[in-house]
């Protein structure tokens, strides 16, 4: 908790006042709230917002009462909060805002109570500077036909802010920010000088994306502490339109600085494919090897544990072989973008030697020569056409069986050689071969390319 600020957040630290409202030249009495009761944490991950819920008990006198809030310090959107009664809601009438004289990092609530003693109040906002992101641990068998896939998330929080025993959930998706919360949240403007318009512009237009995500946090408020569990939190999957919500199990403290490792899934025995792709254009004409395999449930599996039950949030694989002693051999660290339940999964591990592809020159002809004269008579070159015979040698350094892709572009006319795969034509101007390779085996592609140059 942070104690240095004149005045924290309601729910911050035990500095949110309830200010029974006196004329002007009376004493005004400062009473110190109790700790809160729930907190709950809303966090996208492709944007740099969270929506924090929090309820407290508070105890009202009948009359004029203030609550005062500042957000010194942190990065909370002031345009975004927001009070509500949870409960003697006919006792309780929100007045109005004012804003202490000379600050723009403070407002106080005046609440109209006919209820003398205590009342429920959750109190809303939006903050940045709190994120996560997720990592994953790919295992395959030495055949790599197998693979297990560990899923982590990592909750980071640079907010400015404590937040203690609070629910976390973390929500999969694209929302569009009408203002930067950052930057509102560090005083480059005034509150009380905004337009309303533009108030009920930032807030509202999230907060309709949001109403998928959200849960009322009344039944929250209601359920007694849980006692700590020593096996790993849960993290339970929920969808949600064009959101995915992710729910921590149980509750975390999150303090300013913090950060932590969850496990979300271990799915084991995973098909999985190994294709060699050489493209002009993907890999620049080297061979890199990829992993495919799809984000959907396998057979008998458990849903808590399986792919296919959520969408896969942008993460950084890290790929590994075990050989038949046990030990690993590292393949790499591969960027994966969001991936949706049922989409395949294809993973570039990099630049690999196990496949080696080489290209000559065999032959080089000319002909068709087209010539006319000039004014001064003399002769010049108008057509002529040129072919070149290439040939790509295959190599499989590995005691099995693999599956290669080699893409190539052209500049002209392919003219086929003598080939016993698979080809397709792409487009006007690209090709794509499919040749398998027995174990330790090498092939070759023939093939021409025919250019007819004319003047």
């Amino acid at each position: 908790m942070k104690t240095s600020h004149t005045v924290r957040a309601l729910w911050r630290s035990a500095a949110l006042l309830v200010v029974l409202s006196l004329p002007l030249s009376a004493h005004i009495e400062l009473v110190t709230v109790p700790k809160s009761q729930a907190v709950e944490l809303t966090i996208y991950n492709s944007a740099d917002i969270t929506m924090v819920k929090e309820s407290r008990a508070l105890t009202f006198k009948k009359g004029v009462n203030t609550i005062q809030f500042s957000w010194a310090g942190t990065l909370i959107d002031p345009t975004s909060l927001r009070l509500t009664f949870l409960d003697h809601k006919g006792d309780l009438t929100l007045r109005d805002t004012s804003f202490p004289p000379g600050r723009n990092d403070a407002l106080q609530w005046n609440i109209d109570s006919s209820l003398s003693g205590s009342a429920k109040i959750e109190i809303s906002y939006f903050t940045s500077g709190i994120t996560w992101n997720a990592d994953y641990t790919a295992m395959t068998n030495p055949k790599e036909t197998s693979m297990s896939l560990d899923g982590f998330i990592r909750v980071i929080n640079n907010s400015g802010e404590d937040y203690p025993n609070a629910k976390v959930r973390l929500v999969v998706g694209t929302v569009n920010l009408v203002e930067d919360i950052a930057g509102l949240a560090q005083g480059q403007w005034r509150y009380k000088d905004l337009k309303e318009d533009n108030r009920h512009q930032v807030r509202d237009t999230f907060r309709k994306k949001m109403k998928r995500a959200e849960r009322p946090m009344a039944a929250a408020a209601e359920e007694p502490e849980a006692m700590p569990a020593p096996a790993p939190k849960e993290i339970i999957k929920e969808g949600l339109s064009e959101y995915f919500l992710f729910t921590i199990e149980g509750k975390e403290t999150i303090p300013n600085g913090w950060h932590k490792r969850l496990k979300a899934f271990n799915a084991k025995d995973i098909d999985v494919k190994v294709i060699y792709r050489a493209s002009d254009r993907a890999t620049y004409g080297a061979v890199h090897k990829y992993y495919e395999f799809r984000n959907v449930k396998g057979k008998n599996s458990d849903p808590k544990t399986s792919l296919g039950v959520s969408p896969l949030p942008d993460g950084t694989v890290h790929i590994f072989v075990e050989n038949k002693k046990h030990d690993l051999s590292y393949q790499g660290s591969v960027a994966m973008k969001y991936i949706a339940t049922g989409d395949k999964i294809k993973l570039d591990a990099g630049l690999t030697r196990e496949v080696v592809l080489r290209t000559f020159l065999r032959d080089f002809k000319r002909y068709g020569f087209k010539t006319d004269t000039r004014y001064d008579k003399t002769y010049w070159v108008k057509e002529w056409t040129d072919e070149f015979y290439y040939e790509h040698e295959l190599e499989n350094t590995l005691d099995r069986s693999v599956h290669v892709e080699i893409e190539r572009t052209f500049p002209s006319v392919f003219l086929p050689g003598d080939i016993s795969f698979k080809y397709e034509k792409v487009d006007m101007y690209t090709m794509k071969f499919f040749p398998e390779l027995d174990s330790r085996e090498k092939k070759k592609i023939p093939y021409t390319i025919k250019i007819e140059h004319k003047e």
